[in-house]
């Protein structure tokens, strides 16, 4: 056998088990192994649960009062600042949560969760009234463009979650800690300090989600049994945002302009935050069925809300009020009645088509399956081409 040959079988014999493994791993099959000292829970903390909601109604809020920033004044303003320090930590926090339970790819509930999506950006582009040809491929293709960013970064998490779950089991507790704390020291320290991002993107994407999806697992593997004084941690969540809130009223006061620079989803202080709100939540341990149900709505209301917001523009003049002393408590009473109508809309769907989406992502998922092997074949049949194509 000539050394090609033998290299490209060697390359072979590795890609099949590698797509073995991977064939287990994306059927659901597959097993891997959680390190001797960590627990498994069974239940939902609905505690957690009760969080995921504040954050959800946290998001709302701030995206009410986001479009008048710039017109405020007066304790209007401290009020948005402070606002903006306590609600820019919901992402960071959704993504401590998920690391913290673990995502397990599931191809089958994300495109159970895909088709849900569709329904719902179909349904507000009717309702809107914004036709055109751009709106109709987003609404079709909704996790490949910038209209829900986070659920594309849950996405890809989950795509890799299979890996991401295996990187503690590989490092020492030592060395995970170490990668984790060169991680935010590039990824939220030098953003913070320097304003300098290596990735422009404010923290809103994938790299820094997966960093905050690494954190909860390492809270969950290595402190799960660790309890934390409430008292102190909310000491050190507020003590921190009083500081995040002096910084952005300078920044402020010498631009003229509201800024937020410190509130962002990369500042080490919103990531102290959240860890604190986060370990918070977690020393309550309660079951509410009901609470855990309504959290599942979470990631839906989140594509929604922006829908509803439009609609409900439509009768509200939020902006008529920004230079009122009641401008926050309008906004509150606004962002509650938006996340209200967003819930009901989505247990009504559940109620009515949520049998339909499981059958249809089901029916998806047999085409898969059925056009997997072939796939794979031609894959390998590219593959030994291409290397005899630029060996030697």
């Amino acid at each position: 056998m000539s050394n090609f040959e033998a290299r490209s079988a060697g390359l072979r014999m590795a890609w099949a088990e590698l797509l073995l493994n991977s064939n287990e791993y994306f059927t659901g099959k597959g097993h891997f192994a959680m390190p001797k000292h960590s627990t498994v829970q069974k239940e939902r903390n609905s505690s957690l649960e009760i969080l995921r909601l504040i954050c959800i109604f946290h998001v709302i809020f701030w995206h009410s009062a986001g479009p008048y920033l710039n017109q405020i004044s007066g304790s209007n303003l401290g009020d948005a600042l402070i606002i903006n320090a306590i609600t820019n930590n919901t992402n960071l926090i959704f993504m401590l949560i998920s690391g913290y339970f673990g995502i397990r790819f599931n191809l089958e509930k994300l495109i159970k969760l895909d088709l849900c999506i569709i329904f719902y950006d179909l349904l507000f582009m009717f309702l809107t009234g914004n036709f055109g040809l751009k709106t109709l491929i987003t609404c079709f293709l909704p996790i490949t463009f910038e209209n829900h960013w986070f659920v594309s970064c849950y996405f890809v998490i989950a795509l890799f979650s299979g890996f991401l779950n295996r990187i503690p089991e590989a490092l020492s507790r030592t060395s995970f800690r170490n990668l984790l704390l060169l991680l935010l020291f590039v990824f939220y320290v030098m953003p913070t300090v320097f304003f300098h991002e290596l990735i422009e993107d404010t923290g809103k994407g994938v790299v820094c989600m997966t960093i905050m999806y690494l954190v909860g697992r390492y809270i969950r593997l290595y402190l799960s049994e660790r309890h934390f004084r409430k008292d102190r941690l909310a000491i050190l969540f507020f003590g921190n945002l009083l500081v995040i809130s002096t910084l952005n009223l300078a920044l402020t006061t010498a631009s003229g302009t509201f800024m937020g620079m410190y509130c962002r989803d990369n500042s080490i202080f919103i990531v102290v935050n959240a860890v604190c709100a986060f370990l918070f939540f977690r020393e309550f341990y309660i079951s509410i069925p009901l609470i855990n149900h309504l959290s599942q709505s979470v990631v839906f209301l989140y594509c929604i809300e922006g829908y509803m917001r439009q609609i409900f523009n439509r009768f509200v003049d939020l902006g008529a009020h920004v230079n009122d002393w009641y401008f926050t408590g309008t906004v509150l009473v606004y962002a509650v009645s938006v996340f209200a109508a967003c819930l009901l809309l989505h247990e009504v769907r559940y109620f009515l088509l949520d049998r339909f989406d499981g059958f249809l992502a089901n029916r998806i998922m047999r085409l898969v399956n059925s056009v997997t092997p072939a796939v794979k074949r031609g894959y390998a049949k590219l593959h030994d081409n291409v290397l005899i194509l630029i060996s030697k």
